[in-house]
């Protein structure tokens, strides 16, 4: 069809048609034309059928010299050209347009051809048992990772080790032109000692092109001068052969794997490897592991860790030209790093981490949590009240023996999926802890016992506020121990609120906590876990009945025959659930009849939680002193008055006053609305 295009290969080409089972009648004609200069599956065709092979592109993909019409033009330019050359030759009978997959550069969208060109490649045939009984050593987390691997070594063909660029590590080949003959040189030393031509201008440099190009030996074949070849080798490589190229021996100060093995085997193989798994079975992991293979015939690292990718909070690949790239200063900059050391230490490494300012705020709450557990403890404990030293809490307290119990009990089981690298069963074990354990339950049950009632004796008050803060002041410590290791400058500044004199300046200078299962009680943990489930149902019929937690309740009827004689326990459960008492039947039962009694007790409770609530807006801390003034309608004046020793202890006032709305001046003021009756409060530090 092209006879015109002369002085080039295809004039020695034979034409053929040949049956290949890449073509189906299905689609299109059954026939097709091939191109094994700029297609994969072409280029094995010919290979097979052993026919000639036209490159017609240059490294720009542009035609080359000698193809007419079509020299010098793009390849993505010449499809009405060839059309309009053949209808005038009277070869076309209908052009129809077919869906056709075509590659494309990832960053740009341009469209991509292959091209044939000569590349340099190692055998990888007889190294591939090897190399799957080296893979099998390792510890691959997750398990699949080593299934992928065995794939990759099980379907690899020779390994391509050059690239078409200038920049990069320089192939240590050089070739005869004369007579076909190459090498390759293995050190600086055999360069310098072979050079016969240019080490003046490479010396002094790196081995990188131009300068390394100037370098010129003698083939041992023929004579004649050997030159380098002009490709760049594979990064891949590089980072394959680090086991053995980067280790600087103390003693001989030089490379310790040719100079100081001994030193060298300390050191090797490598105890873990963190890296992306997508595309790193056939790159970074396949050169550590033939590298490792063929110098040692055994493991690169003992450990590979590996996860997936980071896509957008809709689960899409990250692009610039997608516009939904997070660059990294800015994510520090919003989010704050040790957030998103957070996030990703908690996320499954099987599935992408879906990344964005919406999800890391989801993740700034739950660590908010811990923070005011710690603001608390800070709040209402005081560097005097600290225990002298870091030693376990003496305590009685059922709550107490729980928190510790469960605090060790996470000691154990972070240390373990630390050092079996599970970082996220870690991250999520401790971020539950301090959540569902600490927050939720231990210091919301145990706050009262930060003050003391005043009716019990001076002895017995200190010592329950001396119990309560030991066991919060050592699990904060212990905690904040934990979780340093993944958000070290958030773990940082609250240890130094923690901080004694006699402690090391640094968090990271502690020693890491170690779990005492003395203290593990596990008969407790599971009472404890029943209790819960109790006030959970209890806490669910409050609401079905629209009944608020501050309105106390006459009996909670329970089933757990197994806690009757748990005083403690179901003291708890009635503090938690609001109920005067707790008896046990059938079915678990909440009696939500409100007698005037309990309406009364449950507006006092109403009125102290808003003086705090005023309290904590105007800025006032627990230990500040302040007056409440109060005008309501009679109601609920004699309410407050009849009640206003419970109130005085309650919100910690100093003084409680009735009067009429004045002008003074006041650090907070509320009108509220209880049972269609109005009261205004004020409150003022003293």
């Amino acid at each position: 069809m092209f006879d015109e295009f002369g002085g080039t290969k295809q004039d020695k080409v034979k034409h053929e048609v040949v049956l290949w089972d890449e073509v189906s009648a299905e689609e299109g004609t059954g026939i097709v034309h091939i191109a094994p200069g700029c297609g994969q599956e072409d280029f094995q065709l010919v290979k097979k059928e052993e026919l000639g092979i036209i490159d017609p592109v240059d490294v720009e993909s542009r035609y080359k010299e000698g193809f007419g019409f079509l020299t010098g033009k793009l390849v993505t330019e010449v499809n009405d050209l060839i059309f309009d050359n053949l209808e005038t030759k009277g070869f076309i009978y209908k052009i129809e347009n077919y869906k056709h997959r075509y590659p494309t550069c990832w960053r740009c969208k341009s469209e991509l051809i292959f091209r044939l060109v000569d590349e340099w490649y190692i055998s990888m045939g007889k190294l591939r048992k090897q190399l799957m009984d080296v893979a099998k050593k390792i510890k691959w987390i997750p398990s699949f990772g080593l299934e992928r691997e065995l794939d990759w070594l099980k379907n690899m063909q020779d390994w391509l080790i050059s690239k078409k660029r200038y920049w990069g590590l320089a192939l240590p080949i050089f070739e005869c032109k004369k007579c076909g003959n190459f090498e390759v040189i293995g050190s600086k030393e055999e360069l310098k000692e072979r050079t016969v031509e240019g080490w003046n201008t490479f010396e002094g440099h790196t081995p990188h092109r131009p300068w390394v190009d100037e370098v010129k030996i003698k083939c041992l074949k023929c004579g004649a001068l050997a030159s380098r070849i002009s490709d760049v080798g594979n990064p891949w490589l590089d980072a394959g052969i680090v086991s053995f190229s980067t280790l600087i021996s103390p003693k001989t100060h030089k490379l310790s794997y040719s100079t100081d093995k001994k030193y060298w085997r300390e050191w090797f193989p490598f105890d873990f490897i963190c890296e992306s798994f997508p595309g790193q079975f056939k790159n970074w992991f396949y050169s550590l592991i033939v590298m490792s293979t063929v110098l040692e015939n055994t493991n690169p690292t003992k450990t590979i860790f590996g996860y997936a990718s980071v896509h957008d909070e809709k689960d899409e690949e990250m692009h610039k030209s997608k516009g939904n790239t997070i660059w990294f200063d800015d994510a520090v900059e919003k989010i704050g790093a040790d957030v998103m050391r957070w996030m990703y230490s908690r996320q499954n490494p099987v599935e992408n981490l879906r990344f964005g300012f919406n999800v890391a705020n989801e993740i700034k709450r739950k660590l908010l949590t811990l923070y005011n557990s710690i603001e608390f403890f800070n709040t209402y404990a005081f560097p005097k009240d600290y225990p002298k030293k870091e030693i376990i809490p003496r305590t009685k307290n059922i709550l107490d023996l729980w928190v510790i119990s469960r605090l060790n009990n996470l000691i154990e089981k972070t240390t373990k999926n630390l050092d079996d690298f599970n970082a996220m069963s870690a991250t999520l074990a401790i971020e539950d802890f301090f959540i569902n354990d600490l927050s939720l339950w231990y210091i919301r049950r145990s706050r009262k016992r930060f003050h003391p009632a005043p009716e019990r004796s001076s002895v017995q008050g200190k010592k329950t506020r001396e119990e309560v803060i030991g066991t919060l002041y050592y699990v904060l410590l212990n905690l904040i121990k934990l979780v340093s290791p993944i958000m070290p400058f958030f773990a940082e500044e609250n240890y130094q609120t923690l901080r004694q004199n006699n402690m090391p300046e640094s968090v990271h200078l502690l020693d890491w906590p170690k779990a005492n299962k003395r203290l593990i009680d596990k008969k407790l943990e599971d009472k404890m876990i029943k209790v819960r489930e109790v006030v959970t149902l209890a806490l669910a019929e409050r609401a079905e009945a629209d009944i608020k937690v501050r309105q106390p309740l006459n009996e909670l009827r329970i089933t757990n025959y197994e806690l009757r004689r748990e005083k403690e326990l179901l003291e708890l459960t009635k503090e938690e659930v609001n109920v005067k008492k707790i008896t046990f039947g059938k079915t678990l039962k909440l009696d939500t009849k409100i007698t005037p009694e309990l309406k009364e007790e449950g507006i006092i409770r109403e009125i102290v939680r808003n003086i705090q609530e005023m309290r904590k807006r105007a800025g006032l801390k627990p230990k500040d002193k302040i007056l409440v003034r109060y005008a309501g309608d009679d109601g609920l004046n004699k309410i407050l008055t009849k009640n206003k020793s419970f109130i005085l202890e309650e919100a910690k006032v100093k003084n409680l006053a009735s009067g009429e709305r004045t002008k003074d001046s006041f650090d907070a003021e509320k009108e509220i609305t209880l049972e269609g009756q109005n009261l205004w409060l004020a409150i003022k530090k003293l």
